[in-house]
C-alpha cells in the first residue's frame, strides 16, 4: 500500500497531509504506465474521532454533475464540523475527462468501473483502479461513489448498495443510501465496480447517480450535493445542521436490474423514456440501419422502471441501450 494513513494527529494520502482541523487540496501524480495523470484530491481532517470517508467522482470522465457536486461540498465544508476525516477524489479519471470520453479510459479503452480492485502492473485503467483502491477505498470506513448518466445517457436519480450479510455493514450502507434521498435504491452487486470492491472488503459503500447527458444544470448539482451532505450526516461525519439544500425523497426499493445491450451497430430509436414503467415483453426500442430498416428489435426482459436510457442516435454492437429496475 502507498502512503495513505490516518492517525490521531494527521491525515496523509500520497504526499498530501492534513493536520487536525485542516483542509488540504492538491494534484497527485499517478503513473499509469501509458501516461502520468494528475488527480485532484481534497483531504479534510476533522481532528476528532470518527469514520474515514472516501468519496470519488468522475470515475467516468463525462459524468459532470458528480464532479461539480463533490467539489462544491468538500470545498464549502468547515473542517471544524467534521467528525473523522474525508478523502475526496474530485475527478478520478483525468484522461477520460480531458478527452470527453464516454464510458472508456482513452489510455487503454477500458471501463474503469469494471476493473476494480485493479492491478498495479496492468493497463492504465487497471493501474488507476489499483491506486484508487489502495489510497481511497481500502483505508475507508465508508465509501461513496458519485456518478451520473454519461454524456449519452439520461437517467432517473438512484442510489445503489450491495448487501454482504454483515449486519453492521449492511445497515450503514442502507442508512447512508436512504439518506441520500434519491428516487430509487437498487440493491445488488456490479462486478468490477468501486462499490463491489469495497463491499468485498467489508466496507460499507454507496453508489449515487443524479443527472446526465453531458450537462451539469444547477438543480442537478444542488440535488447531488444535498444528497451527499445528508449521507455524511447519516454517517455521523457531519452535524444535522450541515444538511442543507434541496430535500430528499423516500427511495423506492429495487431488488433486480436488467441491462440491455445492442447486438448490432446502427441507429438507436428508443420507444420509451427514462423513468417509464414497462411490462415484460414490451417493445422498448429498435436499432435501424442508415435507411431506416430495422436491424434489431429490443423487448423488455422484465417489467419495471427505465433507470437509464442511451439518448444518442449512434449505436455500436455491445453498447448499453438501457437498464430496467424492478422491485
Amino acid at each position: 500500500m502507498t502512503d495513505s494513513t490516518t492517525n490521531h494527529t494527521h491525515l496523509a494520502v500520497a504526499g498530501l497531509v492534513a493536520q487536525p482541523g485542516e483542509r488540504v487540496s492538491g494534484l497527485v501524480e499517478v503513473d499509469l504506465g501509458a501516461a502520468v495523470v494528475s488527480i485532484p484530491v481534497v483531504l479534510i481532517n476533522g481532528g476528532r474521532a470518527g469514520r474515514r470517508v472516501g468519496i470519488t467522482a468522475g470515475i467516468h470522465g463525462a459524468e459532470y454533475v458528480s464532479i461539480a457536486a463533490l467539489r462544491r461540498v468538500v470545498m464549502e465544508l468547515d473542517p471544524a464540523d467534521v467528525d473523522g476525516s474525508i478523502v475526496a477524489v474530485l475527478t478520478a479519471n483525468p484522461a477520460a475527462f480531458a478527452a470527453r470520453s464516454i464510458y472508456l479510459n482513452p489510455l487503454d479503452r477500458k471501463n474503469l468501473n469494471r476493473v476494480f480492485p485493479g492491478y498495479a502492473a496492468g493497463t492504465a485503467s487497471e493501474r488507476l483502479a489499483a491506486w484508487l483502491y489502495e489510497n481511497v477505498i481500502a483505508p475507508s470506513n465508508l465509501f461513496i461513489d458519485m456518478h451520473c448518466g454519461d454524456m449519452n445517457e439520461a437517467l432517473v436519480s438512484f442510489s445503489g448498495i450491495e448487501l454482504i450479510g454483515e449486519p453492521e455493514v449492511d445497515a450503514l450502507s442502507r442508512r447512508v443510501a436512504e439518506a441520500y434521498g434519491l428516487d430509487y435504491l437498487v440493491v445488488g452487486p456490479l462486478p468490477g465496480s468501486t462499490t463491489t470492491a469495497a463491499a468485498t472488503r467489508g466496507i460499507p459503500a454507496v453508489l449515487a447517480e443524479v443527472g446526465g447527458q453531458g450537462l451539469w444544470p444547477a438543480a442537478d448539482v444542488a440535488r447531488h450535493a444535498a444528497g451527499l451532505r445528508r449521507a455524511l450526516v447519516a454517517a455521523g461525519s457531519l452535524p444535522p445542521s450541515a444538511a442543507t439544500g434541496p430535500a430528499g425523497v423516500v427511495s423506492r426499493l429495487l431488488s433486480q436490474e436488467a441491462w440491455l445491450r445492442s447486438d448490432v451497430t446502427g441507429y438507436w430509436h428508443p420507444l420509451v423514456g427514462v423513468g417509464d414503467e414497462v411490462a415484460a415483453g414490451q417493445p422498448v426500442g429498435e436499432v435501424r440501419d442508415a435507411f431506416g430498416t430495422v436491424l434489431g428489435a429490443v423487448d423488455a426482459p422484465i417489467g419495471g422502471v427505465i433507470l437509464f436510457l442511451v439518448t444518442s442516435l449512434a449505436m455500436n454492437a455491445g453498447d448499453p441501450l438501457l437498464a430496467i429496475g424492478t422491485s
